[in-house]
């Protein structure tokens, strides 16, 4: 559906977007993720027509596209603050871009029909948008946007001005209404929750090029570089050294911790320096002494947080090293335990849980 080659937009020496390739296939929820200033924006811009191509070139279904103008390309855009017209009502925002193209009125009528319904807007039809929540207008929005029916629709952090409770509500209508229509969706996001949440492909960005694209699941479990081992979810890394390895299972030498095992991976270079990286809530807190498929380090417990569904724990290790751990709290009082500050007690994990990263 859409190709970016060699993708760049430069603004003078700074490199906001540098030598992007990307495939993004038909009906696809495809998501751009990273921090502010890494080029996601940019890239949706560009492909939108809204940016200019420095290097590279965007084909949509096959056609170059890179200089046609924005009214030329089957693309619509969502933008993150909705863009909605104050004087014109639900209907007439919807209906707008029809009547522009000048659409049949019995054809416009349907397809406003069809997309009112579509995005549970049916009695909403004559508001104004002051009239109308956040989540309300954001589907006028959408709504606006499909009835012109794109082969793309670019959605620009649509959630960021919804409070936590309706942004999640309004994920979960945007991720139903995606398969509905089978439009393919480029939805541009910071917010890992949502990116997981939602797409079928995210692409994980950095000063302009892409860490990382995969399935969510992927990305999550194994991360390929720190940043986006560091940026999705919460992660606890160790430098240590490969002090043997063989196909499936990895010794690591933590300095000043001990020796850890890493079973599952490919066979790595002995001697090399790596980073090992293992999620917090793999991670364990026990008195007991691990079982023979698990590892296991000592620490002592320097802060305890509260958090509803879990408790986060903050443990120090030899040589000052803190890592933190997540407990759901239903586990911690169904095994009836309960540690405090101050106690030393058992980090434990399962040898194939983590991932080595090579610096």
């Amino acid at each position: 559906m859409l190709e970016l080659k060699n993708l760049s937009k430069f603004y003078g020496n700074v490199k906001a977007v540098n030598q992007v390739n990307l495939t993004i296939s038909k009906g696809e929820f495809f998501c751009l993720l990273g921090p502010s200033g890494c080029g996601k924006t940019t890239i949706l811009r560009m492909v939108a027509g809204f940016e200019k191509v420095t290097e590279g070139n965007i084909y949509l279904e096959g056609k170059d596209i890179t200089n046609d103008a924005p009214n030329n390309r089957d693309v619509n855009t969502v933008f993150q603050n909705y863009a909605l017209f104050p004087n014109l009502s639900v209907w007439e925002n919807i209906a707008y871009g029809l009547k522009i193209r000048k659409i049949t009125k019995d054809e416009c009528n349907r397809r406003v029909e069809d997309v009112v319904r579509l995005t549970g807007l049916s009695g909403f039809e004559k508001r104004m948008p002051s009239k109308l929540s956040g989540g309300q207008q954001q589907r006028v929005a959408l709504a606006r946007a499909l009835v012109n029916r794109p082969s793309i629709l670019l959605l620009d952090e649509p959630l960021s001005a919804l409070d936590k409770k309706i942004a999640e509500q309004t994920r979960n209508e945007l991720s139903e209404l995606q398969r509905k229509v089978g439009i393919t969706f480029i939805f541009v996001t910071h917010n890992q929750t949502e990116a997981l949440a939602l797409a079928d492909r995210i692409a994980v960005m950095k000063d302009g090029i892409i860490e990382h694209c995969d399935q969510p699941k992927e990305i999550y479990e194994k991360p390929r570089t720190h940043f986006v081992a560091d940026f999705i979810g919460s992660m606890n890394f160790f430098e240590c050294t490969i002090k043997a390895s063989e196909d499936k299972a990895t010794l690591l030498e933590i300095p000043e911790i001990g020796d850890v095992i890493l079973t599952g991976q490919n066979k790595q270079e002995a001697g090399k320096t790596v980073q090992f990286c293992v999620r917090p809530e793999r991670m364990k807190i026990s008195m007991l002494q691990p079982a023979e498929y698990e590892n296991c380090i000592k620490g002592v417990i320097r802060q305890k947080t509260y958090l509803g569904e879990i408790t986060k724990f903050v443990v120090e290790l030899a040589g000052n090293r803190q890592i933190s751990i997540m407990a759901q709290n239903y586990l911690l009082k169904l095994s009836n335990e309960f540690y405090d500050i101050g106690e030393e007690v058992n980090i434990i994990w399962s040898k194939t849980s983590g991932e080595i990263i090579h610096v």
